[in-house]
């Protein structure tokens, strides 16, 4: 039986995983008050959901903090918020430690102090940088992290440990691989090639697509459902989950190639991409291998690729009567 919390804080609150779990955590807990934060630098104003208690700052902000970890006393932290985009992180490396690393710290911190229950952080595959093994197992594969980006997401999972072990807040850290789905914009600082392709697809004036290399890479596609369902997972999880960390995906893969082929199969549109040279440092394949996270807190994913493009394809359909 899952227990319903009480209050829970859930920052990065308008962003697209953050947006998408808000949505349907209140679907499943409808008692529980949902706190959200968000200061809007990668997250979008028509994706807050209206029944949430919002507040609009950085969690860099201590003022603002102890004003909603006082008031609210949320039993579990999802936390989201992030300066995704491994592209600006390499050119703003200070401003973006500050955020990702300082401000996952700030929040920590105040978990702490406040008693919550569990703080869930939501870490990246690109800690691994270039898997050595494939399916890629979370105790095989040593991070090398190859951007500030996914050096300041592994930053966050020591923090997370290290908080568990020396104070006594329980911690988990998921790893997402590759998320995609609605509510994801093909110029979102988390775009994967699936939203920036469909998005060039529907909105060809906005934006021009293309295929780095050859195609024959591939790539973990992770539905945003199933990683929703790994967050509400991990904070039901009757043991406690000590800062490990946790592969999410879906555990197979797919080729670019094979991904235009749906798109178009799936859209009726022809996807025309530009071709461009193999990206310096790419990763050629991810796949990660799901068997922990299944085994310690059940998590399965229950949306596979094709039927979670499906979805996506029909969420841009949608967006053409809109924009």
């Amino acid at each position: 039986m899952i227990s319903t919390p009480r209050a829970v804080l859930v920052t990065g609150c308008a962003g697209f995983i953050g947006s998408n779990f808000v949505r349907q955590f209140r679907r499943k807990f409808p008692k529980t008050a949902i706190i959200g934060i968000d200061d809007f630098s990668t997250g979008r104003k028509d994706a807050l959901d209206r029944a949430i208690k919002f507040y609009q700052g950085s969690i860099l902000n201590d003022k603002l903090l102890n004003k909603i970890f006082s008031k609210h006393r949320p039993e579990y932290i999802f936390h989201f918020a992030a300066l995704p985009r491994v592209s600006y992180s390499v050119e703003q490396p200070v401003h973006t430690s500050e955020v990702n690393i300082l401000g996952t710290v700030k929040l920590l911190t105040k978990a702490k102090d406040y008693r919550a229950k569990r703080f869930i952080y939501s870490s990246s595959s690109s800690v691994y940088g270039g898997a050595k093994k494939l399916p890629t197992k979370e105790s095989e594969n040593a991070p090398d992290p190859k951007s500030p980006y996914a050096v300041q997401k592994l930053a966050g999972e020591p923090f997370c440990k290290i908080f568990s072990e020396l104070y006594g807040l329980d911690t988990v850290c998921l790893r997402y691989f590759n998320v995609f789905g609605p509510g994801q914009y093909g110029d979102s600082p988390y775009s994967t090639v699936v939203s920036a392709w469909l998005e060039s697809l529907y909105f060809p004036k906005k934006k021009m697509a293309f295929i780095e290399g050859n195609g024959n890479q591939s790539r973990d596609f992770c539905y945003v459902d199933n990683v929703v369902a790994a967050n509400i997972l991990a904070m039901n999880s009757k043991k406690p989950l000590g800062g490990e960390m946790f592969n999410v995906a879906c555990g197979s893969r797919t080729t670019l190639k094979e991904v235009k082929q749906l798109i178009e199969q799936y859209s009726g549109r022809v996807l025309e991409l530009q071709k461009r040279p193999p990206r310096i440092g790419d990763v050629l394949h991810t796949h990660a291998d799901i068997s922990k996270a299944r085994k310690r807190f059940g998590y399965s994913p229950a949306v596979d690729f094709k039927k979670g493009l499906k979805l996506t394809v029909a969420w841009f359909e949608t967006r053409i009567s809109k924009d």
